[in-house]
């Protein structure tokens, strides 16, 4: 391949920026219904729920020195995204309990991200492909598989890895030879932002040499020695997540319904594997239906006797022998190729089984490779025999980009739109993907919590109850030892006061995991309300052997306490409901009453006041 010119001059800059200001203006506006959207899905482990999120910036210290699900539950983790977590709790500290900013900083990183994007690929292709990566970012920007990663606020550690990802390689892309400079400084303190934000930001290295080879002809060896920039910052990165999670990996337990190739080997696995890949290529090139979740059956188990394999196989193998020609030409289509491989490697699930096996969000760059293909395909069929593409003189090839592009725009706003709750898109989802026990579960649960639980009148509240308890009757009738699902189903009877019913569905969920805390906490309730309190309180505590900072657990277990005349150990177990959750009213509210059952009114009446401030409802009524 041709060397292609470098990109510096004052003019190429002027003339570059309407493309960017296009690609960021169209970003804005895909995204804006999801502005009013509410907090959905993993945005309740991240930050709703997450103690040390709502902490605020006071929680900085502990964001950085744990997992990253460390606010949530109680267990060790995996995961180790300081960055993201930072950005969660500065959100809440300004804005707390409000989703609204934390979209609007989905959309506008996104925007950011997009532009970048198509920077970066003019100071690859050079200035006389700009219509190439202008064409490449269009493609990119409204592919619909997008959605989930923008819609969830979550997600914003996806788009912040691959923002600073980018930026990490224009970057190492303009220090060309140099040892050091400041632009490998820029470039070594980017990609430390970009892992810190997603491990699988480490999928970019490779890529500032790959760029390197095709696009200005360097050696392998030049080509390696590109990427030393990144070496420093993937060490501080390591160091700190091996001092969190007492290992590069940490505890890994992944349940079968996240991953269903940790359930098989040999033959199957690779099969499977296979079958995965195919559907990620297929999700690429139609993506629809769409769904947040493919667990437990959506996606078979398949052999070396299922056709799904052989397809998957045929199309996976043929791209890779195709790619491999492609790389060995130094051609446009071998750079696509690797692209994709790099960035996709990390969740093919053929180098390490991680845990999940199949997520939308997981293909927000290895799509890239994808876009590359298609906008190739499209500047080659209107370039023609001219040396330069010329919009005016390549009607056809634009007219069908601009159809694709159009279809996944409607596609893009449609699927968004399911993202505005979680009721409304589980129920798009058990649509979507009507064999997964988890998308019938969640919707069980959002009747609940967004139905049931607001309902005006308690007919309707006992309507919804029921229609809970249908999707959570499916979800278990495709995963029977689905522990989560067996419990809700119980919490959903007690709610309907089918109090033996509720205790069949915990002891269930008790008999798939033993130590399921919620159910504990949720038979504890039962308990109490039947008089045990004590065999109440045992349920409570084994809950919180499991998870210390299960505030629901300690509020039952305090209350048990306070009903047992232990009103000592009931306030100190409530003022640490408080330190989890220093908003939660109901704390204060019983610690002003079992001080006023100690005999000390006006300790009390302090306490009861600050529940007052927090919770007006809680005041009694003149």
């Amino acid at each position: 391949m041709a060397k292609n010119r470098k990109v510096h001059s004052k003019k190429v800059e002027v003339l570059i920026w309407p493309f960017l200001l296009v690609i960021g203006l169209l970003s804005l506006l895909l995204y804006l219904n999801t502005s009013s959207h509410g907090f959905v899905l993993d945005d309740i482990s991240a930050i709703t729920d997450n103690f040390v999120v709502q902490k605020g910036l006071d929680g900085l210290s502990t964001i950085w020195t744990t997992h990253y699900r460390y606010g949530y539950w109680g267990e060790g983790g995996s995961l180790y995204r300081p960055l993201t977590l930072s950005l969660f709790a500065w959100l809440w500290e300004v804005w707390p309990d409000n989703p609204a900013p934390g979209h609007w900083a989905n959309i506008l990183l996104y925007a950011l991200t997009n532009m970048i994007l198509c920077y970066l690929l003019l100071l690859w292709f050079g200035r006389e492909r700009v219509w190439l990566a202008f064409m490449t970012s269009l493609i990119f920007m409204l592919h619909p598989v997008h959605v989930e990663v923008v819609a969830n606020i979550k997600s914003a550690d996806e788009i912040l890895a691959t923002l600073f990802g980018f930026l990490a390689l224009i970057a190492a892309w303009k220090n060309e030879d140099k040892w050091f400079s400041a632009w490998s400084l820029i470039a070594m303190v980017s990609f430390f932002l970009a892992i810190s934000s997603k491990e699988s930001a480490i999928t970019v290295i490779p890529l500032t040499g790959i760029a390197l080879y095709f696009f200005r002809d360097a050696s392998i060896a030049k080509a390696a020695k590109s990427m030393v920039h990144f070496v420093l910052p993937t060490l501080a990165y390591f160091i700190l997540r091996i001092q969190v999670l007492g290992g590069l990996t940490g505890p890994r337990n992944t349940p079968h319904i996240d991953n269903i190739l940790h359930k098989v080997s040999g033959l199957e696995w690779f099969a499977t594997a296979t079958q995965l890949s195919g559907l990620y290529l297929y999700k690429m090139l139609i993506p629809h239906p769409l769904s947040h979740d493919y667990s437990l059956k959506q996606i078979p188990i398949v052999g070396f006797g299922d056709w799904q394999f052989w397809l998957a196989f045929v199309v996976v193998a043929g791209i890779v022998f195709f790619g491999i020609k492609m790389v060995l030409k130094r051609h446009f289509l071998g750079f696509a190729f690797l692209l994709f491989l790099c960035t996709y490697s990390l969740y093919s699930n053929y180098l390490i089984t991680i845990g999940t096996h199949f997520g939308e969000r997981l293909m927000f760059l290895p799509v890239l490779g994808f876009a590359l293909c298609v906008a190739w395909f499209i500047w080659k069929w209107g370039l023609g025999n001219q040396s330069s593409f010329e919009p005016r003189k390549a009607v056809l090839p634009l007219v069908l980009l601009a159809v694709v592009l159009t279809i996944y725009g409607f596609k893009t706003t449609s699927r968004s739109a399911d993202w505005s709750s979680e009721f409304d898109l589980y129920t798009a989802d058990v649509e979507n993907a009507s064999n997964s026990c988890r998308t019938h579960y969640r919707l069980g649960m959002a009747m609940m919590k967004e139905r049931a639980l607001t309902a005006k009148s308690d007919k309707v509240k006992n309507e919804w109850l029921r229609k809970a308890v249908g999707e959570l009757k499916k979800a278990v009738e495709i995963y029977p030892s689905y522990a989560d699902a067996q419990g809700e189903l119980g919490l959903a009877y007690q709610r309907l006061g089918y109090k033996d019913l509720a205790m069949e569905r915990y002891n269930l969920a008790l008999k798939y995991n033993p130590t399921h805390a919620t159910t504990l906490n949720n038979m504890g309730a039962v308990l109490f309300e039947r008089g045990k309190v004590e065999d109440a309180s045992e349920y409570f505590s084994r809950a919180l052997q499991k998870d210390p900072n299960y505030k629901d657990a300690i509020g039952n277990l305090a209350s048990c306490y306070g009903s047992l005349g232990r009103y000592e150990e009931a306030i100190d177990l409530f003022k640490r409901a408080i330190e989890i959750d220093p908003r939660g009213a109901i704390y204060y509210f019983y610690i002003g009453i079992t001080y006023q059952r100690m005999g000390k009114p006006e300790e009390g009446q302090t306490w009861l006041n600050q529940s007052y401030a927090l919770d007006p409802k809680l005041k009694p009524k003149k």
